[in-house]
């Protein structure tokens, strides 16, 4: 698998690069990946939205002691916040 260019998130395959036209540079499945990557609890639920003129993947978790956390990832960047 070819990594993405330089400006990705690490991790990203170059194959869901940013393409010229401004199309989404990863996935749903690829966002929800990253977050299960940085958490421990279940995905309970992703919504697509628009966030400034950016595609964003909101992904709800419940962690083990209950509570609903929150992560959004950038579908241009794969940034996780």
């Amino acid at each position: 698998v070819a990594w993405a260019s330089p400006g990705l998130s690490a991790g990203v395959p170059a194959s869901r690069a940013q393409d010229s036209r401004g199309g989404e540079a990863i996935s749903q499945d690829v966002a929800v990946a990253l977050v299960r990557e940085q958490t421990d609890g279940k995905v309970v639920r992703v919504d697509r939205q628009l966030e400034g003129g950016r595609v964003v993947y909101r992904i709800r978790v419940l962690k083990p002691d209950g509570r609903l956390r929150e992560y959004r990832v950038d579908a241009a960047t794969g940034a996780v916040r």
